[in-house]
């Protein structure tokens, strides 16, 4: 039998329109009637291949047929796009961490959440099914991270960086596998490592001077990180090699560009 899962969407993130407005692609939006003040710098709901993100994250998360009950921390504007059932809007707060700690008080009494974030444009509930699986069941928290090989295979030629460990090179992910219990005990953490999670050297720096000076000479281990980690938060994790679509997300112009060329047959 398999266990409930709940997951926690954040979907908090504004797009800068001082970067955006030199886009070579033009921004495409889902149609509304109205438009409030926020409704067009809301990311989550930028369209790639003619569906918002926000859509193609949770139609991902549904069709896993594994979670019961799926949180989306954001603008009220969004309850136009979470309405079905099993679906709840967190009001967003004013920083990310905020958010994620409100979805993660939202789903408490689950034993195990997911965490993940609203602007995947090609995610699959294939690949989060595999992230799920792989999560080891004593681990308190499981982090998604990609190999390079792996993630330029399919996103050639990407804007995305890499984090250069000693046994790889990786893209970090956009998926968390943790139980909220834990991490609620901990939220100055949370803080911490949410302004940092796309960055593994910042993650590393977090860490202490050692830890940073091995990752600047390439001593650094996925191992190494996930002791670490364990020392600072006191709960068991792991790093989970996932598949790419868990680690393509849209921060910035050029990646947004590169989703819509790839989306309609090419990226070159």
């Amino acid at each position: 039998m398999r266990e409930e899962l709940a997951a926690v969407v954040t979907a908090g993130g504004r797009i800068g329109w001082a970067d955006f407005s030199f886009a070579a692609t033009s921004l495409e939006y889902a149609p509304y009637e109205e438009y409030p003040y926020d409704y067009h710098e809301i990311k989550a709901l930028l369209k790639v291949r003619e569906r918002t993100l926000l859509e193609t994250v949770l139609d991902a998360i549904w069709h896993t047929d594994r979670v019961y009950e799926v949180v989306v921390v954001g603008s009220p504007f969004l309850r136009y796009w979470v309405d079905r059932a099993g679906e709840r809007l967190i009001p967003e707060k004013l920083e990310a961490h905020e958010n994620l700690i409100a979805g993660l008080q939202a789903v408490a009494h689950y034993p195990r959440v997911l965490y993940i974030t609203s602007d995947l444009p090609f995610v699959t509930a294939g690949a989060i099914n595999r992230f799920i699986d792989a999560c080891p069941p004593d681990a308190q928290l499981c982090y998604a991270i990609v190999r390079r090989e792996a993630f330029d295979a399919r996103f050639p030629n990407s804007p995305s960086t890499y984090a250069r460990l000693k046994d790889g090179e990786f893209v970090a992910g956009c998926a968390v596998m943790m139980q909220p219990a834990s991490l609620l005990e901990r939220a100055e953490w949370i803080r911490r490592v949410a302004q940092r999670r796309k960055s593994l050297w910042r993650l590393a720096l977090l860490a202490g001077f050692r830890v940073l000076w091995r990752y600047v000479t390439r001593q650094l281990t996925v191992a190494d990180v996930e002791r670490r980690a364990e020392q600072l938060l006191g709960m068991r994790c792991r790093a989970v090699e996932s598949e790419p679509e868990l680690a393509y997300d849209i921060d910035t112009p050029q990646e947004y560009e590169y989703a819509r060329r790839l989306a309609d047959g090419g990226a070159d």
